[in-house]
């Protein structure tokens, strides 16, 4: 390993347990985190950025949620119990500040699915879903909502899942908008915040999503990645990437890098075993080429696209690549640095609707730890965030 520190913890040991390299786990095992402990890292200088980049590029050890981008932006960092004494000296050493969130992020995912309960209405919000209960209730309310709901498939996920999502029309001869969550698997909110959306559209009573659900023809997908989203619930809670096998033992391309839009400029890697791994080219994975064929049906009739996932609190804009303006840079500051090769750029890029931009969700320290009492509030907040992005889009003429 490069750099001025190294964990002498075998790679055996390590490799199975981060999600960043996960790439030898079966489908049978049940990876746990017992006394992995999440930090809250803030580097203050440019020496010390470029310090957490090298260290980010070159472990094997630690596993890095958010990738080091700028000084005292907050970065999320698991180390195995073996390498934490090791690690906080380190970064003592070169005098970057640090919290610990969390000592053990085992009991944190077994808080998550413990009260997991489902309520006599079929579905609920104040804990995450899984994928069998969201495509029960996406099934469910088209039976239901008929004359309102269809159900959409875009394709199919390397092993065969059904990648099922929903069109909410009430009038005909709208602009449509398109709205994702699931890219990431690691990412449980993002989907049970985007059923939330789907809820509110359809059944919620309040006026503004019944007027944004005739104003618009929405399609939304909860889970783009079916397949790493089940892993993530039966095997590695911090798999990040789809499950189609790469290069000797890796499997999985990160969906969230792989759209064709300055693909891996910046914030992906070439290597098949870390999970930021952008593939082989642009598309080349059987999600993202699904997805973005259905969204070329729609793609004339846009009026924008919203894509949720986990975490960071920060409402992203494109282009990721350049500090030049997008085509309506003032208007969408007017109504509210990330990574490149997302489906959002990819979408502005090819299309140009008006509104496009990429939520990240709750928070900025407990990551994908975020404890359930916190996925209500999320849903709600969220939900109100996208109302009032629609109210102030209209108010300034943008749609």
């Amino acid at each position: 390993m490069k750099g001025s520190w190294h964990c002498h913890a075998l790679l055996s040991e390590v490799k199975p347990a981060l999600g960043r390299y996960a790439i030898r786990v079966g489908l049978s095992e049940k990876v746990r985190y017992d006394n992995y402990t999440l930090y809250n890292v803030q580097p203050a200088t440019e020496e010390q950025l470029q310090y957490l980049n090298n260290l980010y590029k070159d472990t094997d050890v630690l596993d890095f949620w958010s990738v080091p981008s700028t000084v005292e932006n907050h970065i999320s960092v698991v180390s195995p119990p073996k390498s934490r004494e090791e690690f906080e000296k380190a970064l003592e050493r070169h005098g970057i500040s640090y919290d610990v969130v969390l000592e053990d992020i085992q009991k944190a995912f077994d808080d998550q699915t413990r009260r997991r309960r489902k309520r006599d209405s079929g579905m609920y919000w104040t804990n995450y879903q899984t994928i069998d209960e969201i495509y029960e209730w996406l099934h469910e309310l088209a039976r239901t909502h008929s004359n309102v709901v269809t159900l959409i498939q875009a394709g199919r996920s390397f092993e065969g899942r059904n990648i099922t999502g929903v069109r909410i029309s009430r009038k005909s001869g709208r602009k449509a908008f398109f709205i994702d969550g699931g890219q990431v698997d690691a990412d449980w909110l993002s989907p049970t915040v985007v059923t939330y959306l789907i809820n509110q559209l359809v059944t919620g009573d309040d006026p503004e999503a019944r007027t944004a659900s005739e104003d618009f023809e929405w399609h939304i997908f909860p889970i783009v990645n079916p397949d790493g989203h089940q892993f993530s619930q039966d095997s590695v809670r911090l798999w990040m990437k789809n499950r189609r096998p790469t290069s000797g033992s890796a499997i999985g391309v990160d969906l969230a890098k792989n759209w064709n839009s300055q693909w891996a400029v910046s914030g992906g890697s070439f290597n098949p075993s870390d999970s930021n791994y952008v593939g082989l080219g642009p598309f080349s994975e059987p999600e993202t080429r699904y997805v973005s064929r259905y969204i070329d049906t729609i793609g004339t009739n846009l009026a924008g696209l919203l894509s949720f996932r986990a975490f960071g609190q920060r409402l992203l804009i494109p282009f990721a690549h350049t500090t030049d303006p997008m085509y309506n840079y003032r208007d969408m500051l007017l109504i509210p640095d990330g990574s490149t090769g997302t489906i959002a750029d990819w979408v502005k890029h090819r299309f140009n609707p008006p509104v496009v931009a990429t939520y990240q969700l709750r928070d900025r320290s407990q990551g994908y730890t975020l404890p359930v009492n916190q996925v209500l509030p999320s849903c709600e907040e969220t939900y109100d965030s996208v109302m009032a992005m629609l109210r102030e889009a209209k108010f300034i003429n943008v749609l």
